[in-house]
């Protein structure tokens, strides 16, 4: 559930991100061929494992502290004192999700590809040319990644 919100997080981020992120790789394939194959993939997942919506319910929390009253002369005054209200949230998440991303990953892999962990290329030459050449042969060669989501 939180793996689809972590995922698009990740998307969103990919620019601010240093850490290593999952690239497709196979020797010789374009950007675009990657790109094509994973939207296959993709398409593919969702006719065979469809959405199953879900909603996780957090009950929030209400505590509602104490209340302290001084009296001076005659007139006494009262306030509450601490407490915490945290409202209740709901999120909603495909259940499916994981299942889903585990057919893409197979599928590229029947496909030749081999998932790799790689840091986004330190400089925008670095991921021009991620992005426009094609993959060496050796996955050892390959040593950056643009930082662009197949799936965004």
């Amino acid at each position: 559930m939180r793996k689809r919100f972590m995922l698009a997080a990740a998307a969103v981020m990919a620019g601010c991100q240093t850490g290593p992120l999952p690239s497709a790789y196979k020797p010789g394939s374009t950007w675009s061929q990657r790109q094509a194959d994973y939207d296959q993939c993709k398409i593919a997942s969702l006719k065979e494992i469809p959405q199953a919506m879900a909603t996780q319910i957090d009950p929030g929390l209400h505590t509602p502290g104490s209340v302290q009253c001084t009296t001076i002369g005659s007139s006494t005054s009262c306030s509450q004192v601490g407490g915490i209200n945290i409202p209740a949230s709901a999120t909603t998440y495909d259940a499916n999700g994981g299942l889903r991303d585990r057919y893409v990953a197979r599928c590229m892999q029947a496909k030749g590809y081999s998932i790799l962990q790689l840091p986004i290329c330190p400089t925008s030459e670095a991921r021009q040319k991620a992005m426009t050449s094609p993959q060496p042969a050796n996955a050892s060669d390959y040593r950056c990644t643009p930082g662009v989501n197949l799936d965004g």
